[in-house]
């Protein structure tokens, strides 16, 4: 099956790629002139095309879709820190609409959509959510949920049409292979000492691995019409950072209640708004970290034999990624075990 993969040159649709490979498919690469080709560059050849164009540009994704029998759209932007929130909503929004009407006229056989179980919003209270837990994305005031959520509605309008669709949710991802810190760039802001504060929160990790042979198998194994969460390992944020700490020898900031946490990142916010910078902590990054969005992946093991690897190993070889590429610098002894790890 020749596939198309958009997102491919990220973090998740690299993966993807490579999962496609092994698995005997081949793909087409949807990517801009400006796109960073890193982690495609050992893959770019006669299994792996390239074409290029931009998922809000339907006619170069249509172009991209001749002689594909299945589409994977990854692409997004993926953070809680919405410098350009308008931006964030076409992407994530309109474009998967833009690329499902595509693979619609494409007929293709098979389309899945890369959500985020971000579409879901957050819980309060402590709970374990699944795919019949309704979304309050609407309604929490975090721009990359809302837009991930409208994602979702745009892509199944077009599945009313007939498009054979199945969407998936993962959690947030760690692992090997962010060059554009997406997901991972909370963990190595503790790593560098960059947060200097955290409220407690009920978050979900789980890896990129895992997660691109789950999209690989929902080409064939994925029913049509279904929603399916890609969780992980449910933890709280202490226990995250005691991994964290275990794994790097650095020591978590400390723990302060969320209306001081919500407070100290407005200020970081308007700091880094004055440098032209990328804030390091966000208001909705603060309000996102601190709800609940523990999941089950029942139906994801039980459908398309997804497995979740065990936080630590994650951690590890998302560290160790940050540490071989120059992301990040060996400042404790562990850290500099960990660099010399192959």
């Amino acid at each position: 099956m020749k596939v198309l993969v958009t997102g491919a040159t990220g973090f998740l649709g690299s993966q993807v790629v490579r999962k496609l490979v092994e698995s005997g498919h081949s793909a087409r690469v949807l990517v801009r002139k400006s796109s960073k080709l890193d982690n495609l560059t050992d893959l770019l050849g006669d299994r792996v095309e390239q074409a290029y164009g931009d998922v809000l540009d339907g006619d170069s994704v249509r172009a991209a879709l001749v002689g594909c029998q299945a589409v994977i759209h990854t692409a997004g932007v993926p953070h809680f820190n919405p410098d350009n929130p308008e931006h964030m909503y076409r992407v994530n929004a309109t474009g998967a609409g833009i690329v499902m009407e595509a693979a619609l006229a494409a007929k293709v056989d098979k389309a899945v959509l890369t959500s985020s179980v971000a579409a879901m919003g957050g819980s309060a209270a402590e709970r374990v959510a699944d795919e019949s837990t309704a979304s309050n994305a609407d309604d929490i005031g975090l721009d990359y949920s809302r837009s991930k959520l409208h994602g979702e509605r745009e892509a199944l309008k077009v599945a009313q049409k007939g498009l054979p669709l199945a969407i998936l949710r993962p959690v947030v991802i760690l692992g090997p292979g962010d060059i554009y810190q997406s997901s991972t760039s909370t963990i190595l802001a503790f790593v560098r000492g960059k947060m200097p504060v955290y409220v407690e929160g009920r978050p979900s990790f789980g890896d990129v691995r895992e997660m691109a042979a789950a999209h690989v198998a929902a080409l064939t194994k994925g029913r049509p019409g279904e929603t399916y969460i890609l969780g992980g390992n449910n933890v709280t944020l202490t226990e995250l950072l005691a991994a964290i700490q275990d794994v790097t020898g650095v020591a978590p900031p400390p723990q302060v209640p969320y209306p001081l946490a919500y407070s100290i990142a407005g200020v970081i916010e308007y700091i880094a708004k004055l440098r032209h910078q990328h804030a390091s902590l966000s208001r909705q990054l603060a309000k996102a970290g601190h709800m609940c969005t523990w999941v089950s992946s029942d139906k994801a093991k039980a459908e398309l034999g997804y497995s979740i690897r065990p936080l630590r190993d994650s951690l590890r070889d998302t560290i160790r990624f940050a540490l071989h590429s120059g992301r990040l610098r060996p400042t404790t002894d562990k850290l500099r075990v960990l660099a010399q790890e192959s």
